[in-house]
């Protein structure tokens, strides 16, 4: 039988006063509220015909519209693997697991759809940027929970990003399309930690938005997690500029993060990509 309570107190790094024990809780709800991501993968493969599913289970997510504005590559080829591990930086484990993916935001498909059938495309804009992105993330999510429910690890890449315009050559992709992230897949060779996540009271809010008492809130929650994942100096985020804190919490290091501009030509390329976001 599953401790729904234990699942909540690892999730959250704390007990709650609720009693879960009427909850007739399903594996995949254990699945979903356990999770960890993977960095280390077994060699053993996935097979052509489970990767089939898995990919249906990401083509059954919700979808604005039914526009579908949204593609999946599979990355398969050991030499174009090795050239993004080249150039991912730190990320390369990702690309030892037996399936890459990349999600990718997807508007030329219903462009030329549209045209095709002789009326003009006229939603090249904000709104169908956002549209094609959370079609794609849905997807992946989709394609996570399915995935997990049977075992398999994964691990989102958004470092993908950093390298857009290599990927875009790679991979060969038209304008209009874009990576969101990657996705590295395949048999778990580790056992992860749970993540300590936000409190409710932060993260949900009842009919208004409510802040009360949010910097005491987060200075709890730092507490909480660095009893059990204190950030290393490793792992701290611009050390070069700041130097290494003296204690490694998580507001400290998101802050120091979204401190120094990311991706500063971002905006750019997607507009000279076919991504008008007028």
């Amino acid at each position: 039988m599953i401790d729904v309570s234990n699942l909540y107190q690892n999730r959250y790094g704390k007990k709650t006063d609720q009693n879960f024990s009427k909850i007739d809780i399903t594996p995949l709800i254990n699945s979903i509220i356990s999770r960890a991501s993977v960095r280390k993968f077994s060699k053993k493969n996935i097979s052509k015909e489970l990767l089939t599913l898995l990919l249906t289970a990401a083509q059954s997510a919700p979808s604005k519209s039914n526009l579908q504005q949204y593609s999946i590559m599979v990355i398969q080829n050991q030499s174009l693997k090795n050239e993004i591990s080249k150039l991912i930086g730190d990320t390369k484990w990702a690309l030892t697991a037996p399936v890459f993916l990349l999600f990718l935001a997807d508007i030329r498909r219903n462009i030329k759809i549209t045209n095709h059938k002789g009326y003009n495309h006229k939603n090249n804009n904000v709104d169908t940027f956002m549209n094609g992105v959370i079609d794609s993330a849905l997807s992946m999510q989709s394609m996570i929970s399915a995935s997990e429910s049977i075992g398999l690890g994964i691990c989102p890449i958004s470092m993908i990003r950093n390298i857009i315009e290599e990927v875009k050559n790679l991979c060969k992709l038209p304008k209009g399309v874009f990576p969101i992230a990657g996705l590295a897949l395949g048999w778990p060779d580790e056992k992860s930690p749970v993540s300590i996540r936000l409190p409710q009271d932060i993260v949900t809010h009842y009919n208004t938005y409510n802040e009360k008492n949010l910097m005491d809130k987060i200075n709890q929650y730092d507490e909480r997690v660095f009893k059990v994942a204190p950030i290393e100096r490793n792992k701290q985020r611009h050390i070069d500029i700041y130097g290494v804190a003296k204690k490694g919490t998580w507001s400290e290091n998101i802050s120091r993060q979204l401190s120094v501009a990311e991706r500063k030509d971002f905006k750019k390329w997607l507009k000279n990509h076919g991504f008008s976001l007028e």
